[in-house]
């Protein structure tokens, strides 16, 4: 499907407006609360962490999107609002109503989403007291300061968004995304709210916000961790005029859903904690598509496999002995690897490099390692980014 690269962000669809502002969440003046709001009540899905430790927000949005329709989303970094029990619960529920009283809508419409530390309460009161002035600021132009205000670890705001045409109308899709550590996706620490202005029915919403996820961000990795927060968000306003109802119509709209998804999950991993490099991982001819992904996600998930990116250290081994260990089944003696298009591994025997092949072959930006199990027909795809000293300093010290 064809569409074009627009700017816009979470408000590039029609029918949407953001704010961003500093709340008091955390010590800095940078800004820590986030509203996107639609003009009315819209269609509305989202996909959670599966993690079985949830915070309080999740708890509640998973409760409210059951209904399928919402009017607003409020986000916060400086506090993941988790492991805070009833007391916790009780100040996100708090948020939702100031929320609701600010905007004049229904509490029920509120939905809620927090980052940052886990076990610290939120601050519900003055975060409860800036609702009605971040609501004054809300305005089409507002996606940027909103994009900002979500970050925690994060070195630069992640927005992304399309314009595409549905039933001979102009469309688009935005979204914006935080996250740079403790990522790990399996719905779904990350945060995303995804916009479109074509028209679509609750349910096939949700399926299409769910194909995309899994193909873009349950493909990504940092470190291999799965977050307590992970939530992605996706509200469709219709004032495109036009209208998908089934998913042959909607079409169009599933593709840029993924082309969003795509760039958002891929700029979450170049700003991995400490990354300098981004590894993609191919697995193909894998007997099934969970034996592919396991590979795949093994690999990208390894110390030694990310710690060899960090140095430009090829070392075949360590990503052979990811696969191996994966529970894929496969004849070792007929094992392929490739990295960044040169055989390191043919027919389960490792190649010896050049010094000129060995100090090129990881030394770029992004690097493409190819598996071939020669076990069947299904393959697997994995993004992920390398392991730095960086990244044991700024959690080394996180909490502190």
């Amino acid at each position: 499907m064809s569409f074009s690269w627009v700017a816009g962000g979470v408000t590039a669809a029609a029918g949407f407006r953001a704010a961003g502002m500093h709340a008091g969440i955390t010590r800095s003046r940078r800004p820590d609360l986030a509203l996107v709001v639609a003009d009315g009540p819209v269609a509305a899905a989202a996909v959670f962490t599966r993690n079985r430790v949830q915070a309080a927000p999740v708890v509640i949005s998973r409760a409210r999107i059951r209904r399928g329709r919402a009017g607003a989303i409020v986000l916060n970094s400086g506090g993941a609002n988790c492991l805070t029990g009833r007391a916790g619960l009780q100040d996100a529920l708090a948020v939702g109503r100031a929320a609701a009283r600010a905007l004049g809508m229904p509490e029920r419409e509120i939905l809620l989403a927090s980052t940052g530390m886990i076990g610290r309460r939120l601050p519900a009161a003055p975060v409860c007291a800036a609702l009605p002035g971040l609501a004054k600021r809300l305005r089409r132009g507002g996606h940027r300061d909103a994009a900002r205000a979500i970050l925690t670890t994060d070195t630069a705001v992640k927005e992304a968004a399309v314009r595409f045409t549905l039933g001979g109308r102009s469309c688009h899709v935005g979204g914006m995304a935080k996250g740079a550590g403790m990522i790990a996706p399996s719905m779904a620490t990350m945060l995303c709210v995804l916009t479109t202005d074509a028209g679509v029915a609750p349910g096939l919403l949700r399926a299409l916000v769910r194909r995309a996820v899994a193909k873009t961000f349950n493909r990504i990795s940092v470190d291999g961790d799965m977050s307590t927060n992970d939530t992605v968000f996706a509200l469709a306003s219709g004032r495109s005029g036009s209208r998908a109802r089934s998913r042959r119509e909607a079409a169009p709209l599933a593709a840029a859903l993924d082309a969003v998804c795509e760039r958002l999950a891929y700029r979450i991993v170049r700003d991995g904690e400490g990354a300098t490099r981004l590894m993609t991982v191919d697995v193909e001819g894998a007997r099934s598509p969970h034996e592919a992904d396991a590979a795949a996600r093994q690999v990208a998930y390894s110390p030694l496999v990310k710690t060899m990116l960090a140095g430009a250290d090829p070392n075949p081994g360590r990503i052979a002995g990811a696969v191996g260990a994966s529970g894929a089944v496969f004849n070792p003696g007929r094992l392929d690897i490739w990295i960044s298009g040169r055989q390191v591994v043919r027919r389960g025997t490792a190649l010896a490099l050049s010094k000129a092949a060995a100090r090129t072959v990881l030394a770029r930006p992004a690097v493409g390692v190819r598996i071939d199990l020669h076990a069947g027909r299904c393959a697997g795809r994995m993004v992920t980014c390398d392991l730095t000293t960086a990244y044991v300093r700024i959690n080394a010290g996180y909490a502190t």
